[in-house]
């Protein structure tokens, strides 16, 4: 078994080229006799994006079979296997379902991190450099900040405003709130995002599960103020892993396709 890391491919911020160009350099040389392909990805959960996806792959990598979802089926799969559950994806981005063990039967629209992605990296990021930005952090913070990124605020408000995939850049600042997040206003933060995330992505559903489980890095590296928010609400949280790919493996080695 080969594993390799590319850029992220969401067809809302790659072209359908550019994720020829990234399949060709980096999975064509070692996709040798591949016959299958399963692609779960960010902005693929609409048809018309995930048809994109497909035929960068097929064009590419020649192959039989593929096919192209959205991440949170991926999610899904990955943790539940064939059990029902609630899966959730907290990354970059904030998605959730409900999974009868074979598809999606309840999902809440992602709306991306402007309307809504409440406890994403991308949120927590933007609403951590609201504060700094208004110096309403304690200086020392402050001073940690622009010791550590080198940035001046005309920089960051320029990286936001002007140029491509912000969502990704406010991200990179989450593992800094982490940091500090026992200091009130960034626990303030955290803890406000994560309520937001329990009532946006878990209370709506008509269906409730015993199984609510967790994919992506920050609800790995966050978990202490995940697990104690989910409490305090009363939801029951049974696993958090950092990465799906295991689990999909998992799952693609006793779900074979028929096709």
């Amino acid at each position: 078994m080969s594993s390799v890391h590319t850029q992220g491919l969401n067809p809302y911020f790659v072209s359908q080229g550019k994720i020829i160009e990234v399949l060709d350099r980096f999975i064509k040389p070692i996709a040798l006799n591949v016959e299958n392909v399963f692609f779960y990805g960010a902005g693929c959960g609409h048809h018309i994006k995930a048809t994109e996806v497909k035929h960068a792959i097929v064009t590419s990598l020649n192959v039989k079979v593929c096919e192209v979802a959205g991440d949170i089926l991926g999610t899904a799969r990955s943790l539940l296997k064939n059990e029902s559950g609630i899966a959730c994806i907290l990354g970059t981005g904030a998605n959730s379902c409900v999974y009868d063990g074979k598809v999606i039967t309840e999902n809440i629209p992602s709306l991306g991190y402007l309307l809504t992605d409440w406890g994403g990296g991308s949120v927590l990021g933007k609403d951590f450099l609201s504060l700094l930005l208004q110096e309403k952090l304690p200086a020392a913070i402050n001073g940690d900040f622009f010791d550590t990124f080198k940035m001046k605020s005309t920089e960051i408000l320029d990286r936001i405003y002007n140029k491509p995939m912000p969502n990704r850049f406010l991200a990179t600042f989450a593992p800094f709130l982490l940091k500090y997040a026992e200091e009130p206003q960034c626990r303030a933060v955290i803890i406000s995002n994560f309520k937001r995330f329990f009532e946006y992505n878990v209370l709506c559903y008509a269906h409730k599960d015993p199984h609510v489980r967790f994919s992506g890095s920050i609800a790995h590296n966050f978990k202490k103020y995940l697990y104690e928010v989910a409490d305090e609400m009363g939801i029951s949280i049974d696993m958090v892993v950092q990465q799906p790919m295991e689990g999909l493996i998992q799952y693609h080695a006793v779900n074979i396709p028929s096709y």
